[in-house]
């Protein structure tokens, strides 16, 4: 199921959906990748990959008539090393310390309220957008995504310029990731393109950039993995936004 839809995406397409396609064949077990509960339709590419095998790639897996796999993603690389390496678990750890700590401190409030004296931060207080920041810079899960939502009858054409633009042509030493939700019923697409670091104000900028080159001139957000890694969705108890970045 996609979450995060408090933004929205304009249509990008006519508004004559056209009759749906039969699915495309399956994939080979050789096709698949799996990656804890999920699996991947993917490509991995480099400076080597020529037009020709991005062009297969996209005609054999476009999104609005497959109903296989978690996600078709695309992946170009070498991407830069991160200065830390990714510890989720350590991540989970400590955000459920955080947690505990901003309840007790929430019940000590009470208390102090109840009491009639100065008051402490509160819950809210200690479970902030630069706390989140700092669990992720210390666990190396500094990785994000801008998202883009699409009907069926706009997103192959959409995926297509993504991957084409910002994927496959990504600067070297930089590289590009995105993937795309497969065809489910009564469910737009979700299209995900990675920045490796979103601590970097320019990285995100420039993949935005590349984004409205190709075509994704809409208001559209970024949400960190650190957010999706501990579960900050819409209406959280600590009224932080899911979508870091609107652009």
């Amino acid at each position: 199921m996609v979450h995060d839809d408090d933004y929205n995406m304009e249509d990008v397409s006519s508004a004559c959906k056209p009759k749906q396609l039969a699915t495309v064949a399956a994939p080979l077990p050789s096709e698949l990748v799996h990656d804890g509960s999920s699996s991947l339709i993917l490509a991995l590419w480099d400076s080597t990959t020529k037009p020709a095998d991005v062009a297969s790639f996209l005609a054999r897996w476009p999104p609005s008539r497959n109903t296989y796999a978690s996600w078709i993603a695309a992946d170009r690389g070498p991407h830069p090393t991160p200065a830390t390496p990714q510890d989720v678990e350590g991540l989970t750890r400590d955000w459920a310390v955080l947690k505990e700590r901003a309840a007790a401190e929430a019940q000590s409030q009470g208390n102090v309220q109840r009491n009639g004296t100065e008051q402490g931060p509160g819950a809210q207080g200690m479970v902030t957008v630069e706390a989140l920041d700092a669990l992720a810079e210390a666990h190396g899960v500094l990785t994000g995504k801008w998202m883009i939502y699409a009907q069926p009858h706009q997103v192959d054409d959409l995926w297509s310029r993504i991957v084409t633009a910002v994927v496959a042509n990504a600067p070297l030493g930089i590289g590009g990731r995105a993937k795309v939700s497969p065809a489910r019923p009564e469910e737009p697409h979700v299209v995900c393109v990675y920045v490796e670091d979103y601590s970097d104000g320019a990285e995100v900028g420039r993949v935005r950039d590349a984004l409205r080159r190709a075509g994704v001139r809409w208001r559209i957000g970024f949400k960190p993995d650190v957010y999706t890694h501990l579960g900050i969705y819409k209406g959280n108890e600590w009224m932080i936004r899911p979508s870091r970045y609107l652009a």
